[in-house]
């Protein structure tokens, strides 16, 4: 199992770059579900502005 994550003298830059990438990969899913409960809120206060404005 060692062997594995033994990169030789590559394995800074290898491993620096998966955490890189595990912190961008997680910075957007943040990203996404903050803009998904906005767009929520914002279609819940829409739907509730049609529902008590009378229709003509």
């Amino acid at each position: 199992m060692l062997e594995l994550l033994d990169m030789g003298k590559y394995g800074t830059f290898i491993w620096a770059s998966y955490g890189a990438s595990v912190l961008v990969i997680g910075g957007l899913m943040i990203r996404i579900l903050r803009q998904r409960k906005k767009a929520k809120a914002v279609l819940r206060d829409i739907e509730h502005q049609m529902k008590s404005t009378p229709s003509s």
